[in-house]
């Protein structure tokens, strides 16, 4: 790291999809997964899709959002990888109700 770089700092990021979007988000969905794997190692801490109700099986989740933890140094950061992201140029996320938070984790597990 450059002496004076800021460190990595955690972001909590909540993005509501505009209503009415699942059929939209679904079309798009596979582009969105696979741009995810250019990113680095350090950047997608955990992100996943916000639904309106519990998984049902054999039942597409219903899908609202998507909420997600990142690594960057800045917020600026953040909103510049996620404006590229098909959800932004494909009108899945609602730009303007986007929440980029700073975070600090206590705990983080897998399932």
């Amino acid at each position: 790291m450059a002496a004076g770089a800021p460190p990595l700092q955690e972001w909590l990021v909540i993005c509501p999809d505009f209503e009415n979007g699942l059929e939209k988000r679904l079309s798009v969905r596979a582009q969105h997964l696979t741009g995810l794997k250019d990113d680095p190692a350090t950047f997608w801490l955990f992100g996943g899709a916000m639904l309106e109700e519990p998984v049902k099986e054999g039942e597409t989740p219903k899908m609202k959002g998507s909420a997600m933890l990142v690594g960057a140094k800045t917020k600026e950061e953040v909103v510049e990888r996620l404006t590229k992201d098909i959800y932004v140029t494909g009108g899945v996320w609602d730009w303007n109700k986007v929440q980029i938070i700073p975070f600090k984790s206590a705990l983080r597990k897998a399932l």
